[in-house]
């Protein structure tokens, strides 16, 4: 079984497009969604539909999700992202707004887990970027994989009695060990490199694949701008920030 891994696609539309692309090409049979379909880009209904409408074997909330299903005031963010949750809060219909207040935080799929941002505590939106939060989160892990996102970059962190982790593009899943995966951004990757960011899990080879793809960015970035969204959301995908 080939699945796709993919998150905080953030309401990029042309990025979503691609990635889904060359998972038909890859032979993808099931996809897992690690959360954050909308905020800051353009097209939250358009990418929701599409999410929703793919071979799903699981799909988490994400902190924009929740706040994009949430009517209450704004904590905790910067000014541009809050103002791009008022806007996608006004694009989404009360249907998708249920849809994205209704899911679950962290799912189990046989030996794999999905979560947003961390297993110890999900709704508390920390990051993963070291060994120290790596361990916090393998402490609530019950299963060899995890995938995750949030950061927006992609890291994994390997648990085989000590905790070894950092940058990657291909892990060979050895049994006993454990794995906590971020899978990067689709929609507004954040390590430096613009392209979208997924991975590719392969049960067949135990195989991890991360894949980057270049998308029609200039799209993108416009209908930022034609949306009345700030400019710097539209400045940033090119830098990769």
């Amino acid at each position: 079984m080939k699945y796709a891994i993919f998150g905080d696609v953030h309401a990029n539309l042309e990025a979503l497009t691609r990635v889904l692309e060359e998972c038909e090409k890859l032979g993808v049979e099931k996809y897992l969604c690690i959360g954050d379909i909308v905020g800051y880009n353009a097209d939250p209904s358009e990418c929701l539909n599409l999410v929703r409408n793919l071979p799903l074997a699981g799909v988490v909330m994400g902190n924009h999700d929740e706040q994009a299903s949430e009517d209450n005031e704004l904590v905790g963010f910067n000014p541009q992202a809050a103002f791009a949750i008022e806007w996608t809060r006004n694009q989404l219909t009360d249907e998708e707004r249920d849809y994205l207040k209704k899911l679950r935080l962290s799912i189990q799929i046989g030996k794999i887990t999905i979560v947003h941002a961390t297993l110890d505590s999900p709704r508390r939106w920390g990051y993963i970027f070291d060994k120290h939060s790596a361990g916090a989160s393998f402490s609530y892990q019950f299963s060899q994989l995890c995938f995750c996102g949030h950061s927006h970059v992609p890291l994994a962190f390997e648990k085989f009695g000590t905790i070894m982790g950092g940058k990657y593009q291909n892990i060979k899943v050895q049994p006993g060990h454990k794995y906590l995966v971020n899978v990067g951004s689709v929609g507004q990757p954040r390590d430096g490199d613009w392209r979208s960011a997924f991975v590719v899990y392969d049960t067949d080879e135990n195989d991890i694949q991360l894949h980057r793809l270049e998308y029609d960015i200039k799209t993108a970035q416009q209908k930022i701008l034609d949306a009345g969204l700030p400019e710097r959301l539209a400045l940033r995908l090119e830098r990769g920030q």
